[in-house]
């Protein structure tokens, strides 16, 4: 990780103002209050408001002041799915100078590994999901305690790796491994691995990382039952890739153990949203042909998750069992899973360069095992996991805190509609862009409905998806003149950092025309500025188009891989006029005169709060609307955000609607009535942690 001194000096050229705020507001203890978390970072340099330099320089040795750096950069790191380049400077796989500029060596290695993958939609969403489920193995040695592997989810609670990693916790025996009583204590799976860590204590490890233990052993006899299947080693891997006896797949180098926890089954973060899942062993797939890729996430070197692509060069003869590839691994990366370019598991990373196999095609690659041959003995010897791993589970388990942190979740009660409506236009393919936020009149507490805090949830929901969230004021809206609407797509253009935006359509002069510039010209041209950085940076895909009437395909389209969220709050407070009104309505693409919406705006999303504007009124279909207010809120929505909170503990079984209802009749009870909806919400939130630990969902 860059040091203190540079980090800032690195945001300023490769983080947008747009992620560094969210992250900012991430962090943030959860009972700050609204006002005080508005401009948090404005406030730290209020002599220049607008220089993110300055800002960034007043930001970082504020966060290190407060112990939050860390957990700053982690955030950073979890927000950055389309960001290669910062990814990789906050993992240590980037280089930088003094200024903060990228090493080009290692910006050209990145390229190279990431940028042919990232034009395949299945590949990047695959991977995305997948670096969620893989693993760093801690053992903690009496003598050299350590990262030892890596490993990688097939069940909720099923991990696959190498078995030579965990070999020391078995006993061969007759009827294969017998697993040792003891490794529970000195075995840890840590997942969400991102950035170095300094010293490392499996008793209370650093924000951000999950770790879990194998299951607890048998009480008698005295024997671990965390092993659920293995395969030992055979002798000739790592040696060479001419295998002697004894058969070489009947020696696949794996083992698959029991966790004491269904984290496959749990969302990613503590507060819901988006379900872990697991990689599923259902079928034999394709073995991968000659020149094709093979990229491995993976833990080498006791460090952070690495990702690396290489080509495949080979396997062994007849029956295939190992896969030769040129993919970098070190030590650590053993038990990594190897994906093609589907991106399928075609197998797991067991070794590395052959110490005796000289001047042969394979001799500089490393090793991995071929999964077909691990689902081939599965099948016959432990049918039951295979059945576990293909087991169907969900992506979106709900959203039921705003924060991560298990010990201070911030309940959200109510909002299913537009919780709903977020999950769904997260859809590239979605034909509503736009969510409409208002409050009900009959609330009788104007302004206390909790539209605004629609933002929040809206934030928490983008956290781990490839999407950047603008939010502009009803004071920020009143500084774009109605006739100078350029300068809103500016400031929109400065806080995505769009560059330099060369190229704006040159204003016309005759006012019947300017209503064409201001409804179809400037956001054509904005939506083109939106599709050339996807398309440098490697995020945009090629799909066929289904007419969702006739069926069959209608051609190709091209799709950006990354949103753009566009919050606008209180704007029955600074209503849009004049060219702005034409302009916001023009990106929407709600104008009567208005073309063929291409791929950048048809990547914006729109959240606005206060109102359904008339622009959009009569635009039914192109926007969702969801009416909220505090004194709708009971039982039914208690249950929605306990029920939700189970879910995202992955402890489903553990909910009982009977039961549920009870405490909720408890903690009205016990609360005073209170007149004020808000105050009614806030202590109706406050009784939600409460009955989670009642029913054993929380500590």
């Amino acid at each position: 990780m860059p040091t203190q001194a540079i980090l800032p000096k690195v945001l300023n050229l490769y983080a947008s103002w747009a992620v560094i705020t969210a992250a900012v507001d991430a962090i943030l203890p959860p009972d700050t209050q609204p006002s005080d978390r508005k401009n948090y970072i404005e406030r730290l340099a209020p002599q220049d408001p607008g220089n993110k330099v300055v800002l960034t320089e007043a930001l970082v040795p504020h966060l290190a002041s407060q112990g939050w750096l860390e957990r700053f950069c982690v955030e950073l790191i979890s927000r950055s799915q389309t960001n290669a380049v910062l990814r990789g400077i906050l993992s240590n796989q980037i280089a930088v100078n003094a200024d903060g500029v990228a090493d080009q060596a290692n910006l050209q290695s990145l390229n190279n590994k990431v940028q042919p993958f990232l034009v395949s939609k299945t590949f990047f969403e695959g991977m995305e999901a997948a670096r969620y489920r893989v693993c760093a193995i801690w053992i903690d040695d009496p003598y050299e305690p350590g990262f030892k592997g890596t490993g990688f989810l097939i069940g909720a609670d099923l991990v696959l790796t190498a078995r030579h990693v965990v070999e020391r916790f078995l006993v061969p025996g007759p009827a294969g491994d017998v697993a040792l009583a003891g490794a529970e204590q000195s075995l840890a799976f840590v997942f969400d691995y991102w950035a170095p860590v300094g010293a490392f204590a499996v008793a209370a490890p650093p924000s951000g990382l999950r770790v879990v233990r194998l299951v607890a052993p048998r009480e008698n006899p005295p024997a671990g039952r965390w092993l659920e299947w293995s395969s030992m080693k055979h002798p000739d891997d790592g040696r060479t890739h001419l295998f002697g006896p004894p058969p070489i797949d009947q020696r696949l180098d794996c083992a698959i153990v029991r966790l004491a926890e269904r984290i496959g089954a749990e969302s990613i973060g503590g507060g819901g949203g988006k379900l872990r899942g697991w990689q599923r062993l259902s079928a034999p797939v394709r073995p991968p042909r000659p020149g094709s890729a093979i990229a491995l996430l993976q833990h080498p070197s006791a460090g952070p998750q690495m990702f690396d692509k290489g080509d495949f060069v080979d396997s062994d003869p007849d029956p295939s069992t190992r896969l030769f590839y040129s993919t970098n691994t070190n030590g650590g990366s053993s038990g990594s899973p190897c994906f093609d370019a589907t991106p399928d598991i075609v197998g797991f990373h067991n070794a590395g360069h052959p110490s005796a196999y000289p001047n042969r095609p394979t001799s500089l690659c490393n090793q991995g095992v071929l999964i077909n041959q691990v689902i081939a003995r599965l099948s016959v010897e432990k049918p039951g996991l295979l059945l576990e791993s293909s087991a169907v589970f969900g992506t979106n388990d709900g959203l039921w805190s705003l924060s991560d942190d298990r010990q201070k979740p911030e309940p959200v009660l109510g909002r299913v509609d537009f919780k709903e409506a977020a999950f769904a236009m997260f859809d590239s393919h979605a034909v509503q862009r736009v969510l409409v936020v208002s409050e009900q009149n009959a609330s009788g507490v104007p302004g206390k409905s909790g539209k605004s805090f629609s933002t929040r949830i809206l934030r928490a929901i983008a956290r781990r998806r490839p999407a950047i969230v603008v939010e502009f004021s009803a004071e920020e809206m009143k500084e774009f003149k109605s006739d100078r609407p350029e300068d809103f797509l500016l400031e929109l253009g400065r806080r995505i950092d769009l560059g330099e935006m060369r190229g704006m359509p040159e204003k016309p002069t005759d006012e019947r025309q300017r209503t064409r510039w201001w409804a179809n010209d400037l956001p054509a041209w904005f939506g083109r500025l939106l599709e050339d950085r996807a398309k440098n940076a490697g995020l945009t895909v090629s799909e066929t188009v289904i007419d969702r009437t006739t069926g069959p395909a209608a051609g190709q389209e091209l799709v950006l891989r990354e949103l753009v969220w566009i919050v606008i709050d209180d704007i029955h407070k600074s209503p849009p006029d004049g060219g702005l009104k034409e302009l916001i309505a023009g990106m929407i693409g709600v104008t009567d005169t208005q073309q063929v919406l291409g791929p950048g705006l048809k990547s914006m999303r729109w959240l606005l709060i206060g109102h359904i504007p008339d622009f959009v009124r009569e635009y039914t279909s192109q926007y969702k609307h969801d009416v909220v207010a505090y004194d709708t809120i009971g039982i039914e929505a208690w249950k929605s955000c306990i029920r939700a909170a189970v879910s995202a503990a992955g402890a489903d079984g553990r909910y009982n609607d009977d039961t549920v209802a009870a405490l909720y009749e408890y903690s009205k009870a016990t609360l005073p009535d209170l007149a004020d909806p808000g105050l009614r919400l806030k202590t109706l939130a406050g009784g939600v942690v409460p009955a989670l630990k009642a029913i054993k969902v929380m500590q």
